[in-house]
């Protein structure tokens, strides 16, 4: 009986312990406020990401939520401890708040990495 608890304890606690962190990088910042932008004038931001990982990473694929945003991103290998960077551009045709999300897919990582840029467009004058 001692050893069934044992196992089941280790099973339940010990697991995340002795796992692989899921996140092999980190970002400068995971969202960007444009705030204001004037309708039909297409804005920009880069984000910085850092290899935290013992091994070479690069980014496979990037998705966004939508057309109105496009990634821009450096296709070569991340040694460890090396950055890089992902620019994203909007394109502001549609007036109004937007909230948009941006999935990083990383070699050797399960689940995407999850950006967000946001702001406002002014109505055309």
């Amino acid at each position: 009986m001692k050893t069934i608890i044992f196992i089941l304890s280790w099973i339940l606690f010990g697991w995340g312990f002795f796992s692989e962190p899921e996140t092999k990088v980190t970002w400068d910042r995971m969202e960007h406020d444009f705030g204001i932008i004037e309708y039909k004038e297409p804005t920009s931001t880069t984000f910085i990401m850092t290899n935290v990982s013992d091994d070479s990473l690069k980014i496979d694929n990037i998705r966004t939520s939508c057309g109105c945003t496009s990634p821009i991103w450096n296709y070569d290998y991340i040694m460890p401890g090396d950055t890089t960077h992902v620019t994203i551009e909007y394109d502001s045709q549609d007036k109004g708040e937007f909230y948009k999300q941006i999935k990083v897919f990383i070699s050797k990582q399960r689940r995407p990495e999850r950006l967000w840029v946001y702001g406002d467009v002014l109505p055309p004058k």
